[in-house]
């Protein structure tokens, strides 16, 4: 969960602003506060290839924590990211998968499905589970084994994630008995994803955690329906904090060398929209503008759409390209710079994935949150089955 921290005259003045007492807003989303809905964005399963040039199998462990002295019932969903074959429907990440011999070339298009499921937890109940497998067997079954008084984890069922290999993201919301939700900020997350290195056949492992992003509940602004509606408080229909208006990622530039020990440098920035459909299973879209500085403050500037899901690395963000990318070491000039990111349409939440290859069988990786900033002029939109 390292950042990458680094220095310029953007980021005194910005110091100094806040000093001053006129400093930016603060987004109104967090990952280190309980909240009444989290959203993991960065799941994943299976075997894939590297961001580098290593063969990974990758794990994601899940955890969640009710932080309150009272019961809570959670429902999630996991939101299905993966492309298809319009020829054959398997899974795939560029269109030469979509070849064979029986059926000819396809198209390797997005696709996005959800599957929901229910976690009842006792007062102040931590439970983790493995993505790939799910969690039948629960601590307190409500039988034999209860937990504060009397609660239990009774109906409670968390299956596998619904592919092989699986991306997506998990969204959990804060509910009573009858999947309404409820104003209750109690909800805290993690995820460890847990990597091993397939290239040289001898397993390697290496790991990356994040924070759970937490959208926070307005006392007294939840009503009976499934519309939720994520906005400033300015909004007085607002029912849930808004989602950021700026994205800020300090990171290394792509193909930078770590001057400590030579590793090579590339980051992933995972980004998942606020705003779905979940009952018409819609997912969310918005048109991303960047805006990147490098340690001279000279400016680049970029713009992508993204839907559903991105987990893309940065240099692959502007161009196919990677080393004429202006997320690249070479063109930006710098080793670290600072990526501010806009969305118009859905707003969106992010983190980040960073990729160190010390060799061309060994790499390490860093999961970690991006900042947030500023309030959006428009409302997100949730809507729950």
């Amino acid at each position: 969960m390292r950042q990458v921290r680094w220095a310029s005259g953007t980021v005194a003045l910005a110091m100094a602003l806040a000093i001053c007492g006129v400093g930016p807003a603060a987004g109104d989303v967090a990952s280190d506060r309980a909240a009444a809905i989290l959203v993991w964005p960065h799941i994943q399963v299976g075997d894939v290839t590297g961001t580098l040039s290593s063969t990974q199998s990758i794990e994601t462990v899940i955890q969640l924590t009710n932080t309150s002295n009272e019961p809570i019932v959670v429902w999630c969903f996991y939101e299905n990211a993966n492309s298809h074959c319009t020829n054959s429907g398997q899974i795939c990440v560029e269109a030469q998968d979509c070849c064979n011999g029986s059926n000819g070339c396809g198209q390797c298009l997005p696709d996005w499905n959800e599957v929901d499921f229910r976690i009842r937890l006792t007062p102040q109940q931590p439970i983790g589970w493995l993505a790939s497998e799910g969690e039948a067997d629960f601590p307190l079954d409500g039988v034999s084994r209860t937990g504060i008084g009397g609660s239990s984890n009774a109906g409670s069922r968390i299956p596998p994630v619904p592919e092989d290999p699986f991306e997506g993201l998990l969204k959990c919301f804060a509910t009573d008995e009858d999947n309404v939700p409820v104003e209750r900020n109690v909800l805290k997350g993690e995820a460890t994803l847990y990597f091993v290195d397939l290239t040289t056949g001898v397993e390697q492992v290496d790991i990356a955690k994040y924070n759970a992003v937490g959208i926070q509940a307005r006392e007294g602004r939840l009503n009976d329906d499934k519309i939720l509606i994520l906005d400033s408080d300015q909004n007085p229909d607002a029912e849930y904090n808004g989602c950021p208006n700026v994205l800020i990622l300090n990171h290394f530039f792509d193909f930078a060398i770590n001057p400590v020990n030579g590793a090579e440098i590339t980051t992933n920035l995972i980004l998942v929209p606020c705003t779905q459909d979940l009952l018409r299973q819609i997912p969310g879209q918005a048109v991303i503008q960047y805006i990147v500085f490098n340690e001279f403050e000279q400016r680049f500037s970029t713009s992508r759409t993204a839907r559903c899901k991105q987990n893309l690395p940065l240099s692959l963000i502007d161009t196919t390209q990677r080393e004429r990318s202006i997320f690249s070491a070479g063109v930006a000039g710098t080793l670290t710079g600072q990526t501010r990111a806009n969305a118009i349409g859905s707003g969106m939440l992010a983190v980040a994935d960073e990729f160190h290859e010390i060799s061309e069988d060994r790499s390490y990786s860093a999961d970690f949150n991006v900042h947030f900033q500023g309030d959006r002029d428009d409302a997100d939109i949730i809507i729950l089955p």
